[in-house]
């Protein structure tokens, strides 16, 4: 169908902010595609419009109430925060709805649909008390550095529609003996007065292994405290722990935690998904996004994002550049963000480059789509695939 990628591009930017009113005209093309024989384009719009769907459907405004609500006060913009006693230093950041995202993170749909479950929980709250089985109370996410998993913890505060209260535990310790216990007790009895999302990030910073020999009392009470406020917050409010470093975790911190979510690198698809996202307003052809995409794969989000700002930059710079010579600059001035074997094959030589890309099994690179990327012609690049033989 002529110019389906383009309409495809629409759908997909309209959907990453869905609401009912497009998600139904788009229900609508896909039918009718589907009547006129469209078989393969419908079903690329299906796939994009399973995800926003069940977004839809988890909407703040289908949550009813939520155990924490009714139960502490509101908290406001003029809600003093708790400080540290020696330095005065804020113990927390609050965010409220404006400042939360709109938009889940890009995952794969596996974790989403379990990250709707948690939001379906709040959804159904008044029959789960009816038989006891009350929302799951805390959350702990898990991973690699830029993989979205802050982004997640705030965008679940917003679906469940409770303000945050963002506490980085690192902030909490401080160097005077018994202050980082009453900092920890502190700030989990300001959470616990108010109907809030308690955010822990950088979790790691105090839950280290209890029987670590290297680790004084003093931390083993900084533990056992966070261990305490952690049972006693059990139904008072949702709390969410982010961790880089899940390793260093006490065991006893993992059972607290009703649920616990894994955010692993982005796969192929999701990579060129992010890169589309990223490099809005701009459009690629399907043959760039997968150069983009070899070039940074098996990296994080945070890194995705960083080449489409490059590229970005890049294209309004000199935009008679060659795609694969912005993929090597970047390669060349990134290099802790490409892999070492690939970022060799970029930098060597052009002829290297070309057929890393035409023997590469997870992109399926044809030639019609490679020639374009070095400036080239399809019957230039045959010559010179017959050269290297």
């Amino acid at each position: 169908m002529e110019h389906f990628n383009i309409i495809q591009a629409l759908c997909r930017s309209a959907l990453s902010t869905p609401n009912s009113a497009v998600v139904q005209q788009i229900i609508r093309l896909k039918e009718a595609l589907k009547k006129e024989g469209h078989s393969k384009e419908a079903k690329s719009l299906d796939a994009l419009l399973v995800p926003s769907q069940k977004a839809l459907e988890m909407t703040p405004s289908k949550i009813k109430q939520s155990f924490a609500i009714g139960k502490g006060d509101e908290l406001t913009s003029k809600t003093p925060i708790p400080v540290d006693k020696e330095t005065s230093t804020p113990l927390a950041e609050i965010y409220f709805g404006d400042d939360l995202p709109d938009e889940i993170p890009v995952f794969e749909d596996a974790i989403k649909e379990a990250i709707f479950s948690i939001i379906a929980e709040w959804s159904k709250f008044d029959k789960l008390v009816e038989i006891e089985a009350y929302p799951a109370s805390s959350c702990l996410i898990y991973g690699l550095p830029g993989t979205g998993k802050t982004h997640l913890a705030k965008w679940i505060a917003k679906q469940i529609g409770l303000p945050v209260v963002l506490a980085r535990l690192e902030g909490l310790m401080s160097s005077f003996l018994g202050t980082t216990a009453k900092n920890i007790g502190n700030l989990f009895a300001f959470a616990d007065r108010y109907n809030c999302v308690l955010l822990l990030d950088e979790f790691d910073a105090i839950a280290k292994l209890r029987n670590d020999p290297q680790e004084v009392g003093e931390v083993k009470r900084v533990v056992n405290t966070l261990l305490q406020c952690l049972d006693s917050r059990k139904n008072r409010g949702f709390t969410i722990g982010v961790t880089n470093h899940e390793s260093l975790l006490d065991p006893a911190i993992w059972r607290r935690f009703d649920i616990q979510i894994e955010i692993p690198k982005p796969s192929s698809k999701v990579v060129m998904s992010l890169l589309r996202k990223f490099l809005q307003p701009l459009e690629f052809a399907d043959n760039e996004i997968k150069l983009f995409a070899w070039c940074i794969d098996d990296s994080t989000g945070a890194d995705v994002e960083t080449l489409a700002k490059w590229i970005k930059r890049s294209s309004v710079i000199d935009n008679n550049m060659t795609f694969a010579h912005t993929i090597r600059q970047f390669a060349l001035l990134n290099s802790g963000r490409v892999d070492e074997n690939k970022r060799n094959i970029i930098l060597n030589n052009e002829e290297e480059f070309i057929n890393a890309l035409i023997e590469d099994d997870k992109y399926s690179f044809k030639q019609v789509d490679i020639a374009p990327l070095f400036g080239m012609t399809t019957s230039s690049l045959s010559k010179l695939k017959s050269k290297m033989k």
